[in-house]
């Protein structure tokens, strides 16, 4: 187990899956895109991010993942897809995000109970051991890691790692304790963002919503 800082072990994670996860969400997203036809992005947002979740898994089924990780959740639920490291005890959650309507660009959890139970969260305490954390929560770090658009051809993007402390409310910012930007090498640029922070205004320069038909089963 650990005795590093989790601040640390998730940096570490984040530059160790970087370049996997890049290379597939590239490849994912164009084939995704492929698939739309004639449906518009426009007119059914939907669509696209659930088939890039099915698209990942199964490049993420053949390629594989670094050690320790492994693809997770039911692909029956609108795709689902969690990546998970029961060594280290975190948890992500694969999930689309917006640029328009939500401040900070995180989605809420909606009413679903299980997301909920995920979002709401406490504090991550950044300085301590992971080993020591883990023997004291009885489940793993819930994490989201999401992606957006980065352009307006849908073939840039962005993607980045969060913890959550709260469900959150349509139309407010979600509060944050943990913000990781994942690059395409692995090279990730630190943001920390606390409940309250006047830093938390404005990270990106963006928001975004939830995908619509993710609040249900899934997601």
């Amino acid at each position: 187990m650990s005795v590093d800082p989790i601040r640390a072990v998730i940096e570490a994670e984040s530059r160790a899956l970087g370049p996997t996860l890049h290379t597939g969400m590239a490849t994912s997203l164009l084939a995704a895109d492929g698939h739309m036809g004639r449906l518009r992005h426009t007119k059914y947002p939907h669509m696209l991010p659930m088939r890039l979740r099915c698209e990942l898994r199964e490049f993420l089924e053949e390629e594989g993942l670094p050690a320790g990780w492994r693809t997770g959740g039911d692909p029956r639920l609108m795709a689902q897809l969690f990546l998970s490291n029961d060594d280290l005890g975190l948890k992500l959650r694969v999930l689309k995000e917006r640029r328009r309507t939500y401040p900070g660009g995180v989605p809420v959890a909606g009413r679903n109970a299980a997301r909920r139970e995920q979002w709401i969260a406490e504090p991550l305490p950044l300085e301590l051991p992971l080993a020591v954390v883990k023997q004291q929560r009885k489940g793993p770090i819930p994490l989201l890691l999401l992606w957006d658009f980065a352009g307006e051809d849908l073939t840039s993007f962005s993607l980045r790692i969060v913890h959550t402390l709260e469900a959150g409310v349509y139309g407010k910012r979600v509060a944050l304790d943990l913000n990781l930007e994942v690059q395409t090498g692995g090279t990730i640029f630190d943001r920390l963002a606390f409940r309250g922070s006047p830093e938390d205004d404005d990270l990106f320069g963006y928001s975004a919503e939830l995908d619509e038909g993710e609040e249900g089963l899934g997601g």
